[in-house]
């Protein structure tokens, strides 16, 4: 029996030995594998907990916008926002740094801001200026506070413009977020002090423009030593927007608008051009809807718009508004066109004559008339387009209805959106359903005027749809966006067409008419190729001295003639008639086709 139990206990030290050295080997392999294979995770532990870290924003370059041949119209100048290291480096002199700073800047309350600063955190970055010039720059780097790593100058781009009186209303502004748009630029990922497109085509395409901020994870020691940085997302460049505008064109065009409203206000009598102050002009290409160019009289400079918002406000002339898009003018006899159109889609023979008496007799509390210049007697679709025959229209007006041929002037792109990507007015036609309307408003209308007022870039459209037998194509500006390190095209604008049925039997008379038209006016006679058009000579509300109207002028063209390339239109408030447009087209006909 005692060996037995001797036998026992010899079992029961045996296990625990072995018990023993089992937890031992456990023990001394963790201790292995947490200083050798864990060395490095524990020492960052360690690191972290002496340490603190902070994240810095690093700006993305905002795009350019370049016009068709690649010259800059709008690009990033380059400033500098200075910040101030908290915790400094290790040998900084922290006060002398804050005195230096405040010398170089002119800033009084650098210090205060620390104090500030450091009572709301342990580490990061105070900024200490912003939009400094490289003069200030260079000084900082002089007095070695950039070198030692005190100071960390982050580069960002500021909007300027070669030149800022080129298409300043279509370009836009860029501008930090507002109030009412940061719940929405939250949703999409932006920091609350983002810049962002306000206004144009800076709007209209900021998300290709502003491209992506980046984000580094900065992890300081409590002595001010740098540990470590990591990449959290890589800053990427916007994209370069390209546009179908024409610089040079757009010149032209301007220069064309604003040489003929001096003209016109220095030669001209009261009531024939003297008294025009304003104006604006589009050229467009037919076969993809491009906008070469686009002119407002008168304007402004983006380099100087914030430096003169209140003048520009207050101005009477109102250079602020872009009347390419937003202007509301009656078409005058512009709209003839349309008028012809729903006539001959509705079956009526282009060879079927009016006769033009030179006042229209249906109704006898009311007859309006025509002025018959170079035309009487029998007169059909063509003649009347040429010699823009009030009569004629009047009487194919009333027969068809004028919520017939407003119909087609919506089809047409009259009061409708042109799908230019910027703000634009709607526009109104006339319609029975008008609170003012009564049988004689139809007549009215059917010569551009009672109720209707278009956009002169809606008047561009139309031109075009007319020259290409009823294509009405979608207007842009922008054509493409392109990486601009490497060229790659990365969006390109899908150009599309709305058809307005009808084809050559239809519009072959029209475009016939306008060819006319366009021969009757030397200036457009003489130009370097054929081309069509059709003026307007809207009554204004104004009357003169003598109780006759002010008119504006009015005209839309397109060209070649029987291949076109371009459409236009123009509109000069106060101008005196629709021929007094037509120096202008002549100015583009002649900068594109040559002359």
């Amino acid at each position: 029996m005692a060996n037995r139990n001797k036998s026992h206990r010899r079992a029961r030290v045996a296990v625990l030995m072995v018990l023993c050295s089992a937890v031992f080997a456990a023990f001394f392999a963790r201790l292995a594998w947490m200083q050798f294979v864990m060395a490095d995770h524990y020492a960052d532990k360690a690191a972290e907990a002496s340490s603190a870290s902070y994240s810095v924003t690093q700006h993305a370059a905002r795009g350019p916008i370049l016009d068709a041949g690649g010259t800059v119209l709008a690009r990033d100048a380059t400033v500098y926002d200075i910040y101030l290291r908290i915790p400094p480096p290790p040998g900084t002199d922290l006060r002398k740094t804050v005195q230096t700073i405040e010398e170089l800047t002119g800033s009084k309350d650098v210090e205060t801001q620390l104090a500030a600063f450091c009572s709301a955190a342990s580490a990061g970055e105070l900024a200490v200026a912003r939009n400094a010039d490289s003069a200030l720059l260079t000084a900082l780097y002089r007095a070695g506070l950039v070198q030692s790593g005190a100071v960390r100058p982050a580069a960002r781009g500021v909007r300027s413009w070669p030149d800022g009186a080129l298409l300043p209303h279509a370009l836009g502004f860029t501008g930090p977020l507002t109030a009412e748009q940061w719940p929405a630029a939250r949703q999409r990922g932006l920091a609350m002090d983002a810049v962002i497109g306000q206004s144009g085509l800076e709007a209209a395409y900021d998300t290709l423009l502003r491209g992506q901020d980046g984000r580094l994870l900065v992890n300081i020691g409590f002595d001010g030593t740098v540990r470590r940085t990591v990449q959290l997302r890589e800053a990427r460049p916007g994209a370069a927007l390209v546009l179908t505008a024409d610089s040079a064109l757009q010149k032209v065009l301007q220069n064309a608008l604003l040489g003929q409203i001096n003209t016109l206000r220095t030669t001209r009598a009261a009531g024939a051009g003297r008294e025009c102050r304003a104006g604006a002009a589009v050229v467009v290409d037919v076969r993809t809807g491009g906008i070469l160019a686009a002119a407002n009289v008168p304007g402004f400079d983006l380099n100087a718009y914030r430096a003169d918002y209140a003048a520009l406000s207050a101005d009477s002339a109102a250079p602020l508004l872009d009347r390419v898009c937003q202007g509301l003018y009656a078409p005058g006899s512009a709209f003839k066109p349309a008028v012809a159109a729903a006539a001959l889609t509705a079956g009526i023979d282009p060879a079927a004559t009016v006769s033009c008496t030179g006042r229209y007799g249906f109704y006898s509390g009311y007859q309006p008339g025509c002025l018959q210049y170079g035309h009487s007697g029998p007169v059909d679709l063509r003649t009347a387009l040429e010699y823009s025959c009030n009569i004629f229209f009047y009487d194919v007006g009333r027969r068809l209805g004028v919520d017939a041929f407003s119909a087609m002037a919506r089809q047409l792109g009259l009061a409708t959106p042109t799908g230019v990507e910027i703000a634009e007015a709607h526009g109104r036609l006339t319609w029975t359903t008008d609170e003012n309307y009564q049988a004689g408003l139809t007549l009215m209308a059917a010569i551009g005027q009672g109720n209707t007022a278009v956009t002169p870039l809606q008047l561009a459209a139309y031109a075009a749809a007319l020259a290409n037998s009823g294509q009405r194509p979608a207007l842009h500006f922008a054509d493409r966006a392109v990486n601009s390190a490497t060229g790659e095209v990365l969006w390109q604008y899908p150009v599309s067409f709305t058809e307005i049925p009808g084809g050559e039997a239809v519009f072959g008379p029209i475009r016939d008419g306008m060819k006319r038209m366009a021969q009757t006016t030397r200036i457009l006679r003489e130009a370097p190729v054929l081309c069509a058009a059709k003026t307007g000579s809207p009554q204004l509300a104004d009357t003169l001295p003598d109780g006759g109207h002010y008119v504006n002028s009015v005209l839309i063209g397109y060209a070649p003639a029987d291949a076109p390339q371009i459409a236009a239109a123009v509109v000069l408030e106060y101008g005196g008639g629709g021929a007094n447009a037509a120096p202008i087209l002549r100015a583009v006909l002649d900068a594109v086709f040559g002359g």
